[in-house]
């Protein structure tokens, strides 16, 4: 672990401040510079990756690929410095990640537009320069402010970015060896399969999951293992976002389904035409993205277990940016993902539509609740009445009738009495009284019971 302390000097040109964050894979100070007195931030990788040649290459190409990115709303690095450490020169950021930002909630339409447009057009810059960024997600994304207070979003974090014009052999050598290299619940169907070739429509998703997370305040496919959450993301199954928030307008809604659709070709193609059709959300008759063919629908087809939370009419966050002086640490996932099962990584046709087979006269029959007999009347016929008159009473016709006709042949010539007709009639009784209050209750009667 690289832990500077306060006052060490890099390259006799920054001091280190304070240490900022410290991660799993690099650690981020803030520096101030001993001619300007201009204040930085420094990200240096922790001593025992910087030993490691692969990494150490990814992080230095970070450094170069975010050096050439000039945009209002990219971070920008400005220099390198080597001594006692290399680390990475970077403008200094002053707020939360958009992960914080947001804080489990969706944000209101307008402010949404205010935050997710900017990352839009950063991300388009890095495109139109031949890079991938191949992990974007709110840890990502910082929301600083100008210098009038407005809102500034800035991308940050390239370290895995994949550069698709200008690309030397050794970049292409190590693009290959990290190619499921990300954030899991950010990363595309083709990430999950350790595609070896990724575009820009990688981003154009993982900007989908982010949207779906800012609009809704929860998290597009998460699962309970990462088994399963590779699995939603290759078949495109999540709850839809109005489930979440029920005004949500419906062009955010189709933005979210587009951007998330299985193959790249249903997607946005460029963050332009994302931009376009996120424009619209707050128009008066917006013309919504047509829907994908595999993406969202497995949430329309059967039972969808409900959301972690109910729908709620205002399910937004609040629209002020608490200032907490504590910049957010953001540092690239260096190591790589999980290799998803076999049978996650050959891309799937659409399941067939389901039909239900013939229907076969069922074993049991189900009596509806409507205009039904009472089981007290039942059982006083079945009582004190002829045999089988109870049971014609509840639409046993067959069972009546042949109780009647046993009645008239037996009874008479047997002589029982009073005595025995009056425990015939007992269980006849019972048995009216039974099927009575089963058809009563809407229950199962079994068809030889019911005739």
């Amino acid at each position: 672990m690289n832990l500077l302390q306060p006052g060490t000097q890099l390259d006799g040109r920054y001091e280190v401040v304070r240490l900022l964050g410290q991660g799993g894979m690099a650690a981020v100070y803030q520096v101030r510079h001993l001619g300007l007195h201009s204040t930085h931030a420094l990200k240096v990788l922790n001593a025992d990756l910087s030993r490691n040649d692969d990494i150490r290459g990814r992080f230095l190409a970070e450094g170069r690929i975010q050096a050439r990115l000039r945009h209002p709303h990219i971070v920008q690095v400005t220099e390198i410095v080597t001594t006692p450490v290399a680390g990475l020169v970077m403008d200094y950021i002053e707020g939360p990640t958009l992960g914080e930002f947001c804080r489990g909630r969706g944000l209101e339409p307008k402010l949404l537009l205010e935050v997710f447009l900017p990352v839009l057009d950063a991300v388009e810059e890095a495109h139109r320069h031949g890079v991938v960024h191949r992990d974007l997600k709110p840890d990502n994304i910082i929301i600083g402010k100008d210098s009038r207070g407005r809102l500034q979003p800035k991308v940050t974090d390239f370290g895995i970015a994949k550069v698709l014009v200008g690309e030397s052999a050794e970049g292409k050598a190590r693009t290959q060896a990290g190619a499921r290299m990300g954030t899991l619940l950010y990363m595309s169907p083709e990430q999950i399969r350790g595609a070896a070739e990724v575009d820009a429509r990688t981003d154009i998703f993982a900007l989908g999951a982010i949207l779906y997370e800012v609009a809704t305040g929860q998290v597009a496919f998460h699962a309970s293992s990462d088994y399963d959450t590779m699995k939603r993301i290759v078949e495109g199954t999540y709850e839809p976002p109005e489930r979440f928030v029920g005004e949500l307008p419906p062009v955010i809604a189709g933005c979210i389904r587009k951007a998330l659709a299985v193959e790249p070709s249903e997607r946005f193609q460029d963050c332009a035409a994302f931009r376009e059709a996120l424009e619209q959300a707050l128009e008066a008759n917006p013309e919504v993205p047509e829907r994908p063919s595999r993406s969202y629908a497995k949430t329309q087809v059967g039972h969808v277990a409900p959301p972690s939370e109910p729908v709620r009419e205002s399910a937004f966050a609040a629209t002020h940016l608490s200032n907490s002086g504590r910049p957010a640490m953001n540092t690239a996932r260096l190591e790589p993902t999980p290799p998803p099962p076999p049978d996650l990584l050959a891309p799937r046709a659409p399941s067939p539509p389901v039909r239900a087979p013939p229907s076969a006269p069922p074993p049991e029959q189900r009596v509806a609740s409507g205009s039904t007999p009472s089981p007290a009347v039942a059982l006083l016929l079945g009582l004190f009445c002829i045999p089988g008159v109870g049971q014609l009473y509840n639409g046993q016709v067959l069972k009546g009738i042949g109780l009647l006709l046993l009645c008239g042949l037996l009874v008479g010539p047997m002589d029982t009495g009073m005595c025995g007709l009056f425990v015939v009639n007992v269980l006849l009784g019972m048995d009216a009284y039974r099927i009575a209050s089963k058809r009563r209750g809407g229950k199962q009667i079994g068809s030889w019971e019911f005739f």
